[in-house]
């Protein structure tokens, strides 16, 4: 995969990840609990994050074969 296709991947993963959290809040009519919020979304959002942070930050590869030193 491509860079910027795993850009793309990672932001509308996070970005339907916050609208699965948002909908669950609305449907529940339940306040933000911290607890539940620690528990089940933040290690979920981590990763997303993650993902984001790898495919913005991560060198971007060459495809030139590798220097060989005679």
């Amino acid at each position: 995969m491509d860079r910027p296709t795993f850009l793309v991947f990672s932001f509308i993963g996070l970005l339907l990840m916050a609208m699965l959290h948002l909908g669950e809040i609305w449907l529940n009519h339940d306040t933000l609990n911290v607890a539940h919020f620690i528990l089940e979304w933040l290690p979920l959002y981590t990763v997303w994050i993650m993902l984001l942070v790898i495919g913005l930050f991560k060198r971007i590869s060459t495809t030139q074969p590798p220097h060989v030193h005679p």
